[in-house]
Formats: C-alpha cells, sequence, structure tokens
C-alpha cells in the first residue's frame, strides 16, 4: 500500500483531507507494521482463507491481509475512511469493500456483512474462514459475540481490542474481570491474550492499554446449551445484580419466580446458595439455563 504506511503519511494525508479521527467511533489506528505482519502470522492466514476485516479504517491491516489471504471482505462504517481504503487497496483482485455498520443492532450483525460472507463461502473456494482486525474501540465487546453467534463458518477470530476488553473476555471465575461477556464469549469459544499492546502502536494514540486476542471456536460448548436465548437472559440478568447474591439476582430479574424457586434452581444444580454470579463457572450456566429449558417444556 504504497504512499500510506506510516504515522506521518496517514497524519498528513488527514490533513491534506481536513478530517480527523473520530473519538465516537473508536478510530484508533495501528501503524506498526511489523505488528500488522504479526497478526497476520498469529491468523495463521493463507491463500485458500477467507478473512473479515471489521473496522478497516485506511487499509493497513487490510493491506497486509490480501498479501496474505484468498479473499478479504473489509468493513468500514466512516465514509471519509472508507474513500481512503478505497483508493488503496480497493482495486486489488482479492478484496471486497463494504460501506456499513458492521452491527444492525446490539444483539445483531448488519445483514450485508452476514450475506457478503455466506456469498464468498457458498463459491467453494475457501478451506477456513477467519475474522482478523483492530477492532474499533467502541464496538469491540459487540463484535467479538455477535460474531460468534452466528452460523458463519469461523475457524479462528484474531482481533485487538482493548486490554481491558481482552481481560473481561479470557477471565476466569471469581476474578474481577469476570463478566457476562466473559460467559457468553466462552460459551462458544476458548479465549487467549497473544501478546499486550501499547499506546504507542497506535495513532491517535489512546489513552488505555490494548490486546491481541485469539478466539478459537469450540462448537461443542454451544451445542450442550439447550435454550441459547434463555441462556443468554439467565447469564445477563445473573451479571445485572452483581452484587446480589445469585438466588435474589435471578428473582428480581424475573428468571424464575421468587426467591424460594431461584435458590431451589441453584440447589438442583449443584450450586451454593450463597453463590453470586461470578462465581458460577460456565458449566454451572449451562446446567442452570438447561434445568430451566426442561421445566419451561
Amino acid at each position: 500500500m504504497a504512499g500510506v504506511r506510516t504515522k506521518r503519511d496517514i497524519e498528513a494525508l488527514f490533513r491534506y483531507l481536513g478530517i480527523r479521527a473520530s473519538r465516537r467511533l473508536g478510530q484508533n489506528f495501528l501503524i506498526d507494521q511489523n505488528l500488522l505482519a504479526a497478526m497476520v502470522r498469529d491468523a495463521q492466514v493463507g491463500a485458500r482463507d477467507l478473512v473479515l476485516d471489521v473496522g478497516c479504517g485506511t487499509g493497513l491491516l487490510t493491506a497486509h491481509l490480501a498479501g496474505a489471504a484468498g479473499h478479504v471482505i473489509g468493513v468500514e462504517v466512516d465514509r471519509r475512511l472508507f474513500a481512503i481504503c478505497s483508493r488503496f487497496v480497493g482495486e486489488r483482485p482479492n478484496v471486497e469493500l463494504l460501506q456499513c455498520d458492521v452491527l444492525a443492532s446490539k444483539h445483531a450483525m448488519e445483514p450485508r456483512v452476514l450475506d457478503a460472507v455466506r456469498h464468498a463461502w457458498a463459491t467453494g473456494r475457501f478451506e477456513a474462514f477467519r475474522v482478523v482486525s483492530n477492532l474499533p474501540y467502541s464496538v469491540a465487546s459487540l463484535v467479538v459475540p455477535n460474531v460468534l453467534e452466528t452460523d458463519l463458518p469461523l475457524t479462528l477470530m484474531v482481533v485487538t481490542v482493548q486490554k481491558e476488553v481482552a481481560d473481561r473476555m479470557a477471565a476466569a471465575p471469581g476474578s474481577k474481570d469476570y463478566g457476562a461477556l466473559s460467559v457468553v464469549v466462552q460459551a462458544h469459544a476458548s479465549v487467549t491474550i497473544a501478546r499486550s499492546v501499547p499506546p504507542s502502536v497506535f495513532w491517535p494514540r489512546p489513552q488505555v492499554d490494548s490486546a491481541i486476542v485469539r478466539v478459537v471456536p469450540e462448537p461443542e460448548r454451544r451445542a450442550g446449551i439447550a435454550d441459547y436465548g434463555a441462556f443468554t437472559s439467565l447469564v445477563r440478568g445473573a451479571f445485572g445484580h452483581r452484587r446480589k447474591r445469585l438466588a435474589n439476582a435471578l428473582a428480581t430479574s424475573h428468571i424464575v419466580t421468587g426467591k424460594e424457586a431461584a435458590s431451589a434452581l441453584l440447589a438442583a444444580c449443584g450450586i451454593e446458595a450463597t453463590a453470586r454470579a461470578e462465581h458460577v463457572s460456565l458449566d454451572g450456566y449451562i446446567a442452570l439455563a438447561n434445568a430451566l429449558a426442561r421445566e419451561a417444556s
């Protein structure tokens, strides 16, 4: 991508165009070429791969991906950045760019993005589908679970997110970072923090640290949940009142009717009556959700 490879190049281009990075949209561009290349290696991108790049920005990562993948679908909501990315990588034969929000809502992917991935995959040309992205800070905690909740044939996700979000996704029960995001993501995949990323490798420089997260789907986990909608409602209800004991939280959230019924449900699943939301494992939440599904059937 000749012409726009460094912080100085991007700053000069933004000055020339009279634009600024949007804090509202979480625009902090990863500008370290070595780190961009490392992300592509970490994701094991190959010539038979279909790759989704969310928030492709000026196209720095997209260009690296295009050099390694069979086909890259880049998504950018900002019309200004979409024009820049289109200029520098849009004419590559294996790059497809979409100007839209990747999310239709907080809990749903944009149909245009889903259709583009499904259409490309249906050609039979690809052996793996990967998501590799420097996710915009404003949507990072939404994009990961939403991708996992689709029927897309995901092989691997390697994304840069705020360190706080990375810690929450990878958190174990009992830790301060363990919450609804941890449980929902881990219901679909194993999560590891591949490496920490300092603010100095971004422009504009963020005020927080970031991390590259590796998300590997574990289909058998999701398959063990009888009613996924009931499961997510249970988890969000539990952590929506995390200062309360879990029995009280479930009753307050109307997941069950009354504290006695909640206590009985916990006992049936082998969970202590004094437990709080952050002390219950993924297996515990699956057991609770499946018990509720059996009662409802």
